[in-house]
This record gives C-alpha cells, sequence and structure tokens, in this order.
C-alpha cells in the first residue's frame, strides 16, 4: 500500500440539488437526497497544508465541478442555473475534505480522459 501526494473532496448534495433534479423537465420519479448521498463524486486534489488551501482551491475550480454534477443529471445547460457561482455551489453541495489517500490497489493507476 502506498500514500500519494493527493487529498479527496467528496461532493455531497444538498436539499437545493435534489429541488433542482425532482423539478426538471420530464421528472416524473423525486429523487431523494439519500439516494444520492450513497455514492457521491470523488474529486483528488493536490495536497495541501490547510484546509484554506484546499478550500481556495476549489473556489477557483469550482465551476468545472458544478458543471459535471449538472451534466450528470441534465445535459440541456438551458436548464441549469442562470448565474453559477461558488456561493451556489456551498449551497447546493456539502464539500467533505479528506487529506490522506491511501492506494491499496495492485498495478499501475490508469487516467482517463473525462
Amino acid at each position: 500500500m502506498d500514500s500519494i501526494n493527493r487529498q479527496v473532496a467528496v461532493i455531497k448534495p444538498k436539499s437545493p440539488y435534489i429541488q433542482w433534479i425532482n423539478s426538471l423537465p420530464g421528472s416524473t420519479d423525486p429523487v431523494s437526497i439519500d439516494e444520492l448521498k450513497d455514492d457521491c463524486t470523488a474529486i483528488l486534489l493536490p495536497h495541501f497544508d490547510t484546509e484554506q488551501e484546499s478550500l481556495n482551491f476549489l473556489k477557483k475550480n469550482f465551476r468545472s465541478i458544478f458543471e459535471n454534477e449538472l451534466f450528470g443529471w441534465h445535459t440541456d445547460e438551458e436548464d441549469w442555473p442562470k448565474k453559477i457561482s461558488f456561493r451556489l455551489f456551498k449551497e447546493w453541495f456539502e464539500i467533505e475534505l479528506h487529506t490522506e489517500v491511501i492506494d491499496f490497489g495492485k498495478g499501475p493507476i490508469i487516467i482517463e480522459k473525462y
């Protein structure tokens, strides 16, 4: 097992995100917050010494994370929030930071373009 020079940000949905999902055109079966919290997006970040440095990085890079979460449910950007901001991102998602990342996998890590 190896420690890697990364940390993890887990992006957990909050009620406003669930409300947006359930308000989308064609939504028939409501989604619950419990359903989405079972399998959240985890993002590897550079390793930082303080939580504030991590949050500063997220503040600079939140848009692509936010858009990824929106796109995962609805690809028509016309139905996305009109003003995407870091404040809105924090209203819609909880950010859980973990600084220790241990690799228990065997073999090389394979990186695929997303």
